[in-house]
C-alpha cells in the first residue's frame, strides 16, 4: 500500500486508485473544444443560422472560444449529453430558431463519426501525469481509469499514448446502467479489482468524481484544477485538492 501526500495532507493505506481521463489527464479545453466547434458548426448548416452567432452557440455548450477554454459551468463534459442537447435547443430558441433535441442527437452522432479521423490530433496528455503514473508504476498499488466516456474510446485513446501498461482496468459508461456520481462505476472497478473502499481513492477534476468517490463510500478523493473548475471551485468540495498531479508525493508504506 502507498500514501499521496502534499505540503497541507495525506491520505494513507491506499490499495487502488480510480482515475478520471478528460481534464485529469487529457486536456479536455483542447477535445471538448474542437468536438463543439464541429458541433455548431453542423447544427448552424443544417438550420441556416447567421455565422455571427457562432461563438454565442459555443458557450451555450460550454466552450469560450475567445479564451480556447471550456467554462466552469458547463455543461460540456459535467453533464449528460442530454443537458447538452437541451442547452443549445435554449439557446437557439431566444434566438428565435426552433429546433428539436432528436435532430440535434443526429448531428452531434453524423459529427462524431466524422471527428474519429482526426480524433487523436486533438488529445493531449496533461503535464506531470505520465510523471505520476511512472511513479506510482513503481509501487503495488491497482490503478483503473473510471471515465464517462464509452470504454473503447477510452482504451484506443490510452494505447495511442502509451498509458495502457499502467492500468489495470478501464470502466466507461458502456460498463454501468447508472451515472458516474451515483458511485456504481467506482463499485464495478472495486469488484474487479478485487479491493475494499476502504483502501481506494478517486483522482478527478470535477463534482462528479468526488461524489462518485462518496456515494461508493471510497476513502477519499483528489481533486485537481487541470480541469474545467478552478481550484476555488474544488476547495469547496474537498481538502484533499491540488492544482496539478506534480503535487503529490508517493510513498511507501
Amino acid at each position: 500500500m502507498i500514501s499521496l501526500k502534499t505540503n497541507d495532507w495525506e491520505l494513507n493505506n491506499i490499495e487502488a486508485i480510480l482515475f478520471d481521463k478528460d481534464g485529469t489527464f487529457i486536456d479536455s479545453h483542447i477535445y471538448w473544444g474542437k468536438i463543439i466547434e464541429l458541433r455548431v458548426n453542423a447544427v448552424m448548416k443544417y438550420y441556416n443560422i447567421d455565422k455571427n452567432l457562432f461563438n454565442k452557440l459555443c458557450l451555450s455548450l460550454g466552450y469560450d472560444r475567445n479564451k480556447k477554454c471550456l467554462i466552469p459551468k458547463g455543461p460540456i463534459a459535467l453533464l449528460a449529453r442530454e443537458a447538452v442537447i437541451n442547452s443549445l435547443v435554449e439557446e437557439l430558441k431566444k434566438q428565435n430558431i426552433e429546433a428539436q433535441t432528436t435532430i440535434i442527437e443526429e448531428i452531434f452522432k453524423d459529427v462524431h463519426k466524422e471527428f474519429l479521423p482526426q480524433i487523436y490530433d486533438y488529445i493531449k496528455l496533461i503535464d506531470d501525469a505520465k510523471d505520476l503514473f511512472d511513479r506510482l508504476k513503481k509501487t503495488n498499488v491497482k490503478m483503473a481509469v473510471v471515465t464517462s466516456d464509452t470504454k473503447a474510446n477510452t482504451e484506443a485513446i490510452l494505447e495511442y499514448l502509451g498509458l495502457k501498461k499502467y492500468f489495470s482496468l478501464v470502466i466507461g459508461k458502456d460498463d454501468c446502467k447508472k451515472a458516474k456520481k451515483t458511485g456504481e462505476p467506482a463499485l464495478i472497478a472495486l469488484e474487479k479489482l478485487g479491493v475494499c473502499a476502504n483502501k481506494t481513492i478517486s483522482v478527478g477534476d470535477a463534482p462528479m468524481d468526488y461524489e462518485m468517490a462518496k456515494n461508493a463510500g471510497l476513502k477519499g478523493s483528489i481533486l485537481v484544477s487541470s480541469g474545467q473548475i478552478p481550484l476555488e471551485g474544488l476547495k469547496k468540495l474537498t481538502n484533499t485538492y491540488v492544482l496539478s498531479l506534480k503535487e503529490l508525493r508517493v510513498d511507501n508504506d
